[in-house]
């Protein structure tokens, strides 16, 4: 499990390796962002850039399904980078 907070302060994801494969199931990843869940946007910043280092193979998203190869899990976390204004 890897802490990765911002979403909301404890907010975790799990990363596993099968074989050659790398796989992230990371939820919320898209937020939301709300002061009653403690959010915090910089710290969400941080987290994502932690799951991109891991170039994970396969994102297992908690609301939008499976995502893969490689650089469609980075292209996904990267948009909402973008999105959130840190890329």
């Amino acid at each position: 499990m890897l802490q990765t907070p911002g979403h909301t302060p404890g907010s975790l994801s799990a990363y596993v390796r099968i074989g050659r494969k790398k796989i992230l199931f990371g939820q919320d990843i898209h937020g939301p962002f709300h002061p009653d869940f403690l959010s915090d946007i910089e710290e969400w910043s941080r987290s994502m850039h932690k799951l991109l280092n891991l170039e994970p193979d396969i994102l297992c998203e908690g609301h939008f399904g499976v995502i893969s190869p490689a650089s469609q899990v980075r292209s996904y976390i990267n948009s909402y980078l973008q999105q959130f204004g840190f890329e």
